[in-house]
């Protein structure tokens, strides 16, 4: 699998929104299979390095959270599209979430400089804690209109735009832009090949 899909959301939760992608059309999902989803929890740097890597009865347990977190993200992705703002529901059940977490505060220090963070006491705890976290973190610093859904239209994956134009249009140019190019290109060959061959007038 192409690990550079796990990062193309740009924001935590928006990677863990496109754990669903659409691939030889047929929906594939990172968090149905263990070692794909440990490869998506190290590259979005969700386990602590001081952590132990997660066994397969916590892995499982950290998918079956991520699935139900996935959720309410699409839900929320749902609301923002319609609505430009979280609905009450969305609010509520993130609400609910992130009240359900350990969280406590560690002091760090690094070269020199002393930092307050928050963090969840266990693996699961911090993995969440990290994806409700971006939430909030991407509502807080962009409008809801740089939060998109790829133009093409086979694919599902959504994305955070921080360009400077926001007219980003797809996941990514190397896979859905160059599809969407290759496919305007055929498109226009077949058209000229099926344009009435011009005739010689008397």
């Amino acid at each position: 699998m192409d690990h550079s899909l796990f990062l193309l959301g740009g924001s935590i939760w928006l990677n863990l929104v496109n754990t669903r992608f659409i691939h030889n059309k047929q929906l594939q999902d990172v968090l149905m299979d263990q070692t794909n989803a440990l490869h998506w929890l190290e590259t979005n740097h969700l386990l602590r390095l001081p952590d132990s890597p997660p066994g397969s009865d916590s892995l499982s347990q950290i998918c079956a959270e991520l699935t139900s977190l996935r959720r309410i993200c699409m839900e929320a992705l749902s609301s923002l599209e319609h609505q430009a703002k979280l609905s009450e529901d969305v609010f509520i059940s993130l609400k609910e979430r992130a009240e359900q977490l350990s969280i406590v505060t560690v002091v760090t220090s690094i070269e020199g400089q002393p930092s307050l963070n928050y963090e969840g006491k266990t693996t699961v705890d911090q993995v969440l804690y990290r994806v409700i976290r971006s939430i909030f973190d991407t509502l807080d610093t962009y409008p809801t209109d740089r939060i998109r859904k790829c133009e093409h239209e086979e694919c599902i994956l959504h994305f955070l735009d921080t360009s400077k134009s926001g007219k980003r249009r797809w996941c990514s140019m190397e896979i859905c832009g160059n599809r969407h190019k290759a496919a305007e290109f055929y498109a226009k060959k077949r058209m000229r090949n099926l344009a009435p061959m011009p005739t010689d007038k008397a």
